[in-house]
């Protein structure tokens, strides 16, 4: 059987030999435990002796055995000056005998209570393969998930080797389970119905095929609000649903997983049509059904999208226009009033001259009526009569009211609404939880939007019912009604969608109920979660750590000794930061000149160092075809992450075919690679140890997260309008992570209209390089919820909050705090313990869930929102938050250092934002695509050209430093400490790109064995 290639040959061999210690690992990897030291005692041979403390101390590192002529020269020597020994190590295999060797592996296991890995444990380990494959459709991703299991159920790790061939195994034995199921289960009619996507497709005028299949149709999905795009999107919307309708029997026999779906979709998407139909048959089915499914959940979430976006639209829309129209009548009132007043004061003026006439005896009564006859002709009296409109609108409040005018824009804009939405509102399948809702959309399905004369209104609210009622044109207003209800449910979590992605129930995007009930040990094992799992000890912690903070941060302010606090007028405590005294510069040049480093010879040259490329795996696991040459890899990075785009790359660079490069990135770059080959950069910057001299404090990392905009050249439904910062224009924000060490280790995009919080943890959970201590945001990055969570992960959170002092306080009942009405803080309701303590399972499931992966804490965070007003789980958590909270501001005001290094660090996010502009620089910064999957892909490539950059400049730097002498090198450390590795003048980003081997000869080297071995003093 050929196996599958899960890891690269260099991840390959790192796994096949012993890890690599520095001293401070191997002081802590070889300091034996008393039965080890007691069981080394027993040995009389100094080579055995030798032999089983590396055995032991590789094992406490990697739970594997190595074969003894691996191991590495310097642990050896280490062990043999530890023991005080004196040996010939000379032919290792000889000296460390075979049968010792067996006898120490048992040894060690036993004592480690470690199953050793026998025939017995190959069947537990393929069985959890199979599982982890109908989860995880990457190898690799197979691969780090069964040696997790592995050494949480303390089981021996084998070698690479027979590993590979237990998850080619998994695979296959999935495959073929699947197809034997498509084998039975797929009838006549189903085979027919997934042929006719993949041919070709007839005029149905003429009756002539042709130029397209059916299929390649339905893969382009149309992300626009315009009407002509949604009816298309309909139209495929409904074709899928017939399918997806018919397959529905045989799906819930495949019980596919959501990343099974989207491979085999993706494969399809980015296939050719004959690549799919000369699959073999049932294997083909397999792809084809996994892209119907795929593409509806798909298509489904768009259209729901467009739904909120039009509902939302409409909504903004109307308020505005009612703010407008009140203003408008409130001007047109002033002036009815001031003329109103004018004619009043004329009117008066003539009344008297009336009664001076009226009681005149010299004039006779036919003169008298005369007069009054010509009064009541005249014009004041004229326009004083005339008043009565304007005298009624006095009355009501000098103008219409704000309700009238907004169900009046409402029922008016109705057309444009329902132009957009009514086709969804009658396709697509909702559970909403108002029974009322539901019967109303199931009315407006069945009558195909065609309102009776009194159509269900049991799910208005009065005052709608009441506008309804008394509308000129009721089912205008009523369809306004209906989707703006619709809307605000979906966004609450009051209506889900049966098939989604995006918009199922909050519960089913946690980990299955079930396998949480039987397995909660294991899985809180798992994720390194278990001190969670005491809720009286977790919740004793806090409460002692609150009154702590209390008496500590306020006492201090008392005393005095709290220098960085001062008295503002209003009473309340201003809280600085202590000045950094000036250092005297230093006069250093440490850069290249300008522009005299191509950015191809920058990604080659780290590509030589730590082969990201070799992360670029083509989507096809089994039957891949010649690998283009690494220069392609990097033309289509620059394309993507300058913003150059493929086709002008292509006629901008010597030695790359369109076609080619084309090909390459269709195929070879993905989300998942392109994030592989980041952290293959970030992981090299992290030997570098040049890159520590930007750390506070080599124990703890801190990193940071920002939001970057970004204006959008396309019509996308993904953008949005914000005046701010896009004028009239639409855009979406890149939410990107940094470290300590200006390391970019993640990026996400969203609508510029949605908040920030919900994506921190996604950064801090996704990666698979940076593990971080402390993270810090601005203030739209913080929550209640998010300092909740991030407590429970084992990360600090530390946001940068602009006058955090107005914020509300939270204590634990019976919690002694003095008052603080001297420092004008507010103190809040103290803490629900028993809310928390009633959700706390569930609290521990959601963790959980994010630990491990499951999904996304965004997806979570988004769905647990809507619930804010009615679920426990959301209050709970808020409950939390609020403890958490206090903690981090009680601290905040304390220490000044501590807001210093968080100012610091966000200023290094803010930095790295001036980087992107820099790299993104082509069609003015401004993205191209319409789909967020396309915003992703050509971020992370911007992203990991900027990882180059910085790691090439670490690279240089370490280079130069090596160079000069011993005095030279301390000012030289100086410099770069009060610099920034983040620059980018000297490095040339535009003109022609030539990939050809001639261009890159000259390229500048580094000796990298030599700089990782090279040690600085700080």
């Amino acid at each position: 059987m050929r196996l599958l290639e899960i890891l690269d040959k260099g991840q390959q061999n790192e796994f096949d030999n012993p890890p690599k210690f520095d001293y401070g690992q191997r002081k802590f990897f070889f300091t034996m435990p008393k039965w080890a030291e007691d069981e080394c005692r027993t040995m009389l041979s100094p080579v055995n002796q030798v032999g089983f403390v590396i055995q032991v101390g590789y094992f406490k590192a990697s739970g594997r055995f190595f074969n003894a002529k691996n191991f590495n020269r310097a642990d050896i020597e280490f062990i043999i000056r530890r023991l005080g020994v004196s040996i010939n190590w000379g032919n290792i295999e000889q000296t460390y005998a075979r049968s010792v060797i067996h006898r120490h592996r048992q040894v060690i296991l036993e004592s480690f209570g470690v199953e050793p890995f026998d025939d017995r444990q190959k069947e537990v380990a393929l069985r959890e393969a199979i599982k982890f494959a109908k989860r995880q459709m990457r190898p690799a991703a197979v691969f780090g998930s069964l040696a997790e299991y592995m050494r949480i159920h303390r089981i021996e790790l084998p070698a690479y080797y027979t590993f590979s061939v237990i998850i080619s195994d998994a695979f296959k034995w999935m495959h073929n389970e699947l197809e034997s199921l498509i084998e039975v289960h797929l009838s006549e009619k189903n085979k027919e119905q997934l042929d006719a996507l993949l041919s070709v497709q007839k005029d149905p005028h003429t009756d002539q095929p042709v130029r397209f299949y059916l299929i390649t149709r339905i893969k382009r999905s149309h992300q626009t609000m315009k009407p002509m795009a949604i009816k298309a999107n309909i139209e495929d919307y409904l074709y899928l649903k017939t399918l997806y309708t018919d397959l529905k029997p045989l799906l819930a026999l495949l019980n596919l997983s959501d990343e099974m779906i989207e491979y085999y979709a993706q494969f399809v998407i980015r296939s050719q049509v004959f690549q799919v139909s000369t699959r073999q048959e049932n294997r083909k089915y397999l792809m084809i059904i996994c892209f119907i499914v795929y593409q509806y959940y798909f298509l489904g979430d768009l259209l729901v999208e467009i739904l909120l976006r039009a509902s939302q639209q409409i909504e903004n829309t109307s308020q505005r226009e009612v703010k407008e129209a009140i203003f408008q009548k409130h001007v047109e009132s002033q002036q009815e009033m001031e003329q109103f007043i004018k004619v009043s004061a004329q009117m008066v003026k003539e009344a008297k001259d009336i009664e001076r006439v009226a009681l005149d005896f010299s004039q006779t009564n036919d003169q008298k009526v005369k007069h009054f006859i010509k009064w009541v002709n005249g014009d004041v009296f004229k326009r004083f009569t005339d008043s009565q409109n304007s005298i009624e609108q006095l009355k009501k409040g000098g103008y219409a009211s704000k309700d009238d005018t907004y169900y009046q824009i409402m029922e008016e804009k109705s057309r444009k609404l329902q132009t957009r939405v009514a086709d969804i509102l009658r396709h697509i399948n909702f559970e909403a939880k108002n029974e009322n809702l539901t019967q109303a959309l199931e009315e407006f399905k069945k009558r195909d939007g065609r309102l009776p004369e009194n159509p269900l209104d049991g799910f208005l609210g009065k005052k709608e019912q009441h506008y309804f009622k008394n509308s000129s044109s009721r089912s205008s207003l009523y369809k306004v009604l209906l989707t703006r209800h619709l809307a605000h449910g979906i966004k609450s979590g009051q209506v889900n969608l049966t098939d989604s992605f995006l918009h199922k129930p909050f519960l089913k995007y946690l980990i299955e109920e079930s396998v949480w009930v039987n397995q909660k040990e294991q899985l809180l094992e798992s994720a390194g979660l278990q001190w969670i799992s005491d809720f009286k000890s977790l919740l004793t912690d806090l409460q002692g750590s609150l009154g702590k903070a209390f008496a500590h941060t306020f006492e201090r302010i008392d005393k005095g000794q709290n220098k960085f606090v001062e008295t503002r007028k209003d009473g309340k405590p201003r809280f600085i930061e202590p000045k950094t005294p000036d250092k005297p510069g230093i006069d250093m040049d440490l850069w290249p000149p300008e522009g005299s480093i191509p950015i191809i010879e920058v990604l080659n040259t780290v590509n030589a160092k730590c082969n990201f490329t070799d992360a670029l795996q083509h989507w096809n696991k089994k039957n891949k075809p010649n690998r283009p040459n690494d220069t392609v890899f990097l033309a289509g990075l620059i394309a993507y992450g300058c913003n150059i785009g493929v086709g002008p790359m292509a006629r901008n660079s010597q030695n790359v075919s369109a076609n080619t490069l084309d090909n390459t990135v269709n195929w070879y770059f993905t989300l998942e690679n392109i994030q592989e080959a980041n952290d293959a950069i970030l992981m090299l910057m992290g030997k570098l140890k040049i890159s520590e001299l930007f750390r506070k404090d080599p124990k703890i990392l801190h990193t940071s997260s920002d939001g970057q905009k970004f204006y959008i050249q396309v019509d996308s439904i993904h953008a949005n309008y914000s005046y701010k910062y896009f004028g009239n224009e639409k855009g979406i924000v890149i939410y990107s992570f940094i470290d300590e060490m200006h390391r970019l280790f993640y990026s996400t995009s969203f609508s510029s209209s949605q908040r920030e919080a919900p994506y921190v943890i996604d950064g801090l959970m996704h990666n698979q390089v940076v593990e971080s201590d402390i993270h810090s945001t601005d203030s739209h990055g913080f929550s209640e919820i998010i300092f909740a969570l991030t407590h429970l992960l084992g990360i600090r959170f530390a946001p940068r909050i602009e006058d955090f002092q107005s914020l509300i306080f939270y204590i634990f009942p019976r919690m002694n705090v003095e008052s603080l009405k001297n420092y004008q803080i507010k103190v809040g309701n103290p803490i629900q313990t028993k809310l928390i303590e009633e959700q706390w399972d569930e609290i521990m499931r959601m963790v959980v869930s994010i630990k491990l992966k499951h999904t996304t804490a965004s997806t979570l965070l988004k769905r647990l929102s809507s619930y804010s007003q009615q679920h426990q789980l959301y209050l709970a958590l808020r409950e939390l938050g609020r403890v958490v909270r206090t903690l981090f501001l009680l601290k905040y005001m304390d220490d000044e250092m501590l807001r210093k290094r968080i100012n610091q660090q966000n200023n290094k996010t803010e930095n790295s934002h001036q980087f992107a502009k820099a790299v993104f620089y082509a069609n003015n910064g401004e993205i191209r695509f319409a789909s967020r999957q396309e915003h992703l892909i050509t971020d992370s490539c911007k992203r990991l050209i900027q990882n180059a950059i910085v790691c090439w400049n670490y690279l240089h730097l370490s280079k130069e430093l090596i160079k000069v002498s011993d005095k030279q090198r301390d000012e030289m450390v100086k410099a770069i400490e009060q610099s920034s590795p983040v620059s980018w003048t000297h490095v040339n980003l535009h003109g022609k790109f030539d990939f050809s081997e001639e261009a890159l000869k000259g390229s500048v080297d580094f000796d990298l064995e030599e700089i990782l071995n090279f040690e600085i003093n700080k």
